[in-house]
């Protein structure tokens, strides 16, 4: 712009111009505005995806296109900020290409993780019973009136349940949580449901009594394990067991079965195996 015209407009000379000043001024202003704020958003949307990325880490590894995938972007989008959080230690590549959680990440999560101190054997127990298997098997604790799942291994299978850390459900569901109800030191009163519940219901639909789930947890604590069916999922079963450290019970491992694949002696195979590698965990 003119300097002299900015001039006459600032002393009172030109108003006209004046205005037209003053216009091209907020123009100007608005223009930086629209920028910092598109520079704000483009890094609010890498922070969320770097995050999304983060979230879909697990502790046995995962590929570039697995995590994109996860994510919801693209390969390209994925592999730059992978770099970044390379950089940073907050990812890990391995030497067949998987990314795992790199050290800052993983001494944050321990900082703030009230299961960091058994993950490591959770993860252990998962990895051996699906092997076993070929299951997806999942390691589950209390938490409140719920279990919660903190480490999980997927099975390889086309046809697989996937139960992936931090699903949760209410803990009178399912054979993770009746297990957790059986066998842990101080189990939620009134197993996780309100005082005045006589009943509830399961995903199926079914209507169960606490009564039932009384006389069922003491048959549960009679032969070490627990089974459910359709209770906490519609197509799938799971077996659960105690996992013990200095007597105390930390978890229970649970393998969750489509419901495909079943009949008494896949399930008695299943019983086998989860109890097996729960008793071996130490």
């Amino acid at each position: 712009m003119n300097m002299t015209f900015r001039f006459r407009a600032a002393r009172g000379l030109d108003p006209a111009a004046g205005i037209l000043a003053q216009s091209q001024d907020m123009e100007v202003d608005s223009h930086q505005v629209e920028a910092e704020e598109a520079t704000q958003d483009g890094g609010v949307r890498s922070v969320r995806r770097a995050l999304s990325l983060l979230s879909a880490l697990g502790s046995d590894g995962r590929t570039l296109t697995e995590l994109a995938s996860a994510a919801g972007i693209s390969l390209s989008t994925a592999s730059r900020l992978l770099g970044t959080l390379r950089m940073a230690d907050f990812v890990a590549q391995r030497e067949d290409g998987a990314y795992v959680p790199g050290r800052e990440l993983t001494s944050l999560l321990y900082a703030t993780d009230p299961w960091a101190g058994i993950r490591s054997v959770a993860a252990r127990a998962t990895r051996t019973l699906r092997d076993q298997l070929d299951e997806t098997a999942a390691f589950f604790v209390l938490t409140g009136n719920d279990c919660l799942c903190i480490e999980s291994s997927e099975s390889t299978r086309l046809v697989r349940r996937v139960c992936p850390p931090g699903e949760r459900r209410p803990v009178y569901l399912g054979a993770a949580g009746k297990a957790l109800l059986t066998f842990s030191a101080t189990p939620p009163a009134g197993f996780g449901l309100r005082e005045s519940d006589e009943t509830f219901t399961t995903a199926t639909g079914a209507v169960r009594t606490v009564a039932e789930l009384r006389s069922e947890l003491t048959e549960i604590a009679a032969r070490g394990w627990s089974f459910s069916s359709h209770e906490s999922t519609l197509e799938s079963w799971a077996v659960a067991a105690p996992v013990r450290s200095g007597g105390t019970v930390i978890g229970v491992l649970t393998a969750v079965v489509p419901a495909t694949r079943d009949g008494d002696d896949y399930v008695a195979r299943v019983v086998a195996a989860t109890v097996d590698a729960a008793a071996a965990v130490r």
